[in-house]
This record gives C-alpha cells, sequence and structure tokens, in this order.
C-alpha cells in the first residue's frame, strides 16, 4: 500500500545544524579513531574479495554526516575511490561491474557505526564529487572541509515536486496490481526514472547538493518512494513471464 501523499519525513531535517555530528567528529573535525579503522577495514575487505586485482587511491567520507546538514535520517556515505581505466579501457565496462557490486554489498550488509548505516560507492578518480564536504579517511585529512551556512531549504517548493513524482510513482503500481505487466509499463517507468535522475545530476552539477532536485531526490528515497519505483519493475517483470 503506497504512503499517503504529502506525509513525508520532515522537510525540516535538510537545514543545517550548528556543529557537525560528535559521534564521528572531535572538536578540531579529526575523524574519530574507532569509526575510521572500520570505514578502512570495510573498505578493503571489499576490493580485496573481488575477482579482479584493484588498487585503492583514497576512502572518501562524505554526505551529511561530513557537513552540517546531518540528520537521524542520514547514512555513512563511503566512496572508495579507483582509477577505472586502471582496471580496463572498457570505462563502461568496469563502470557497470562496480555499480553491480556496490549494490550487492550495500543489499546484503547492514553495517550500523554510532547509529548509522554505512553505504558504499565506488568512484572514478576523473569523477566529480560537489559534496561541501569530504574526509580522506586513508589520509586522515579533510579533501574539503566543511563550512557551516544559513541554508533553510524551500519546504514548499520541495513538497510540490516530491507530491507530483509520487502521484506518478502510485499510478504506476495500482496499474501494475490492476494486471499491467511490464511490456505495458515500460516506457512510463524508463521516462520517470531518467527524469529523477537526470535531474537530480543536472541541479547537482549547477547548484550543489543543496539544489532542489537533489533534496527532492533524498526525500523520495527517506519516504521509500525510489525503492518502491525500482521494485515495481522487478514486479511488472516478473508479473508478465509468470505462468499459472
Amino acid at each position: 500500500m503506497a504512503r499517503s501523499r504529502g506525509k513525508f519525513t520532515p522537510i525540516k531535517s535538510f537545514g543545517l545544524k550548528k556543529k557537525l555530528n560528535e559521534k564521528f567528529w572531535s572538536k578540531d573535525m579529526s575523524l574519530d579513531r574507532e569509526v575510521r579503522g572500520n570505514l578502512i577495514q570495510i573498505s578493503t575487505d571489499l576490493v580485496d574479495g573481488l575477482d579482479m586485482k584493484i588498487e585503492i587511491e583514497d576512502i572518501i567520507f562524505t554526505g551529511s554526516l561530513a557537513y552540517y546538514n546531518w540528520s537521524r535520517y542520514s547514512d555513512i556515505d563511503l566512496h572508495i575511490l579507483v582509477d577505472y581505466l586502471e582496471i580496463n579501457k572498457d570505462y563502461d565496462l568496469v563502470q557497470k561491474y562496480l555499480e553491480s557490486v556496490k549494490k550487492i554489498w550495500n543489499t546484503n550488509h547492514d553495517i550500523i557505526i554510532k547509529g548509522y548505516p554505512v553505504e558504499v560507492y565506488f568512484q572514478d578518480v576523473s569523477d566529480e564529487n560537489s559534496s561541501s564536504g569530504q574526509f580522506s579517511v586513508l589520509k586522515d585529512k579533510w579533501l574539503v572541509k566543511p563550512h557551516p551556512g544559513n541554508f533553510r531549504p524551500d519546504e514548499q517548493l520541495i513538497k510540490k515536486k516530491s507530491i507530483g513524482y509520487i502521484k506518478e510513482i502510485d499510478e504506476l503500481e495500482m496499474d501494475i496490481e490492476s494486471g499491467e505487466t511490464w511490456d505495458d509499463i515500460e516506457d512510463r517507468f524508463v521516462k520517470l526514472w531518467k527524469k529523477i535522475k537526470q535531474s537530480r545530476k543536472t541541479s547537482l552539477k549547477k547548484d550543489g547538493e543543496f539544489s532542489i532536485e537533489n533534496l527532492v531526490f533524498k526525500l523520495l528515497r527517506r519516504n521509500g518512494y525510489i525503492e518502491k519505483l525500482i521494485n515495481l519493475k522487478t514486479k511488472a517483470y516478473d508479473k508478465q513471464y509468470t505462468l499459472k
């Protein structure tokens, strides 16, 4: 059953705190020693378990827990920095492989550090990261040192855009429940998913992590709608090829 439209986890949670999360950062903004050790071990274990040799260039702690917009909805964004072209000259092949590795790892593991779940990502050395806080776990220093600001989220605009997406996702769900299959909804799904991802990517590049479309994406994810949309694809596909 879909959530009622308009009932969100608080949009105010996107606002800025006066200081970094004390569970991770000391007064001099250094990372907790035990946390650092665990993040290094998690990253090296993941890479060592792969079928190919990959050299870790860096391990970066980023996202809201490395900035002043952390909340109880945050997770630990752990970026494993590697050189895709050193792995294989086919960049797209490496990207797809590591994306698959990331998804499987995040699905199979439920590691909680100081009350926050760990989410791992692979990042190519050539990729730009627009985050306002980036800490090198390997080098034990800030790459982008966070500075507090006066940001306030535009709650009405975020809510308006989110409701539009939620309506489309709910309609897809209802159509599948009423008998439509993957062939019936594929074009709509692809168009919607592409719109959500592309809007976020464009806004991140233009206005950074506090861009409206990025906050809309985060709100959808926090309320389960990104996961729901992805699951609808599987549900419709399975339904199409199931024989009773």
